[in-house]
Formats: C-alpha cells, structure tokens, sequence
C-alpha cells in the first residue's frame, strides 16, 4: 500500500460551473464529485449534499482517517457551512497500513445557513488504490431560481441523509470515556445490540484531536469496551464545545453521539 505518498503525486484540480442546482460531475482517476443542492427554506436554510462516486476499486476517507490519508475537506461559499454529515466508515487497508473510510461511493450530506443565489464548494479529498490522489474541486449550483426541488435531487439528498449514523437510543449509546494515565489512549464503554459481530468503534474530535483504528471491541457484563490510540491530544481544547463524538457500527446498525469523557 502506498497511501503515504500522496505528497509526491499531482494535485488534480477541477473547476465546475454551473446555473442549476446540480453541478457538473468532476471526473478524476479514482472517481468523480458533484454538488446537489436544493431550493432555500424560507429563512434561508438549504439542505445539499457532496456526491462521491467512486470508481471500482479506489477509495476515499472519513472525517478522521486514523492516522493515515486525507480527511475530507468541504469550504461553501455564497452561504454558510453548518454542518457536513458522514456515513459510519469502515476499516480499511492491511496490518501494516490501515486506516478508516469508505470502499463504496458516499454522498456527505450538507447544512447550509444564510444561502443567497449560487454557492460553491471547493473540495478537497483522497481518493486511493495501490496510490493515493489528492483532488481539489471548486463545484457550483444554483437553485435560487427554483421554487420547487427536482424531485430527483430531493430524493438523492434524502437518501443520502438516510445514510447518516442515528443518535443515542436505549440499548444503542455511549456509557462513558477514560483518559490512559499517559494520555495515549482513551477507554470508551457503550451499549449496543448484541447480536450479531461484535461492535465496530470510530472516536473522531476537533480537527485537533487524531485518533487511530481502535483495538478489538470486547464484552464486559452489558457494555461493550474498546482501547483507542489517541495519535494526536492537544495541549488545549474544550470538550464543551467542541465534543469528541463516537461513531459505532453494529451489523447494519449505526449510531453517532457525542461521548462524555471521566
């Protein structure tokens, strides 16, 4: 695997314009991006979403890709960046190099505030096989002029949310966080259904924060309980305000909420 030479390879870069709420596709090597945006709510909301086909093959990374890779990068001008959505990732790569993404094409949904006339997203990401390729896209769509939403870019858009983690139920959430003495570790206990293979654990936090794959999950009474390498811990950060959530894959079941650290 080579998905630490990134440096050393070309950075594609891609413009899109476009007068409709969907951009163009941008086709890379690895794969192709677009934006998807619908009409503004009255207050000036807009839900949209960054549409990742992937090619056979390739793949691209979560939002904290373990210690190796790119983590995805989305700047919105022409309206305000609220949040960006991530599917529950994977664990990818082999013993030596592994990290954390997806192998399957992913759309990321987006939040928008104060969007007025055409926005643009200027993307940056991995896309990887036997070779990683940074790509920065500049993708634009404009649905100030619709009143209405296509009803295929509605339902694209709402899929894609579909996808996104549920939050903490009973039976399915965060129990609690504990620092290692040495701060190279965190120890996180939750609940989550079980049946089926026991739970896959991801920790992701400010961009300060890196943590990496998480040891095996084991069962203690009627919590599950996994070590978590923590690569990166700043010096000063504030877990108010910016919390350290816990993404959990169970089966076909997921689940994101942030995690209350002892």
């Amino acid at each position: 695997m080579k998905h630490l030479q990134i440096a050393a390879l070309a950075l594609l870069f891609v413009n899109s314009t476009a007068a409709a709420a969907t951009s163009a596709w941008v086709e890379t090597p690895g794969g192709d991006v677009r934006l998807v945006a619908l009409p503004a709510a009255a207050d000036g909301t807009m839900r949209a979403m960054l549409d990742i086909r992937l090619h056979d093959g390739w793949k691209t990374y979560w939002r904290d890709p373990g210690g190796s890779g790119i983590p995805p990068s989305v700047v919105v001008t022409g309206a305000e960046l609220k949040s960006v959505g991530f599917p529950a990732p994977t664990r990818l790569g082999d013993a030596e190099t592994h990290y954390i993404g997806y192998d399957k094409p992913v759309r990321l949904p987006l939040k928008l505030a104060k969007a007025e006339g055409p926005i643009t997203a200027t993307v940056f990401l991995g896309v990887c096989k036997d070779i990683c390729i940074p790509v920065q896209a500049e993708l634009t769509a404009d649905a100030s002029g619709e009143r209405f939403a296509n009803p295929l870019e509605e339902v694209a858009v709402t899929d894609a949310e579909a996808t996104l983690p549920h939050g903490a139920g009973d039976g399915f959430k965060p129990l609690s966080g504990r620092w290692a003495a040495d701060g190279k570790s965190l120890t996180v206990r939750f609940e989550a259904p079980a049946d089926g293979p026991l739970p896959d654990v991801f920790l992701s936090g400010a961009s300060t924060f890196e943590f990496g794959a998480a040891g095996p999950t084991r069962r203690e009474g009627e919590a599950f309980v996994a070590e978590v390498p923590v690569l990166h811990k700043p010096k000063v950060f504030d877990l108010a305000k910016d919390p350290i959530r816990l993404t959990v894959r169970a089966g076909e079941k997921t689940m994101e909420s942030p995690l209350a650290i002892d």
